[in-house]
């Protein structure tokens, strides 16, 4: 009986040990399947973070240059602090406001009355 306990018994566990390093592969492999994708997802949110910062970087360097540019400079300088260039002579407009209308009962509708007294 002991040499059919250890035939089988060696059999069987040659079985087991490759079953359960089937098991232990395919484990793994799903385990790293599973992480594999979750890097490619994450390179990909990445990428796309990236694409964007790029994209902001060249807007702000171009208006970098821009406020940098003589043109920038010349037109603040003329439309908020009132600059001229020398030889040319500043013009301010004044807005006129119309004249104010006088209120009924007032010093105007009332000199008629005056004379009538």
């Amino acid at each position: 009986m002991r040499k059919r306990l250890l035939h089988f018994s060696g059999t069987r566990l040659i079985f087991l040990a490759a079953a359960g390093m089937v098991v232990y592969f395919l484990a793994s492999g799903a385990t790293n399947l599973v992480r594999s994708h979750q890097l490619t997802q994450e390179e990909s949110n990445l990428q796309a973070e990236i694409d964007g910062l790029e994209s902001r970087y060249e807007r702000l360097a171009a208006l970098e240059a821009y406020l940098a540019s003589d043109e920038y400079i010349e037109a603040i300088a003329r439309e908020q602090l009132g600059l001229v260039k020398p030889g040319e002579t500043a013009f301010i407009a004044i807005p006129t406001e119309p004249s104010p209308a006088p209120e009924p009962g007032s010093a105007t509708d009332l000199w008629w009355e005056i004379l009538i007294r």
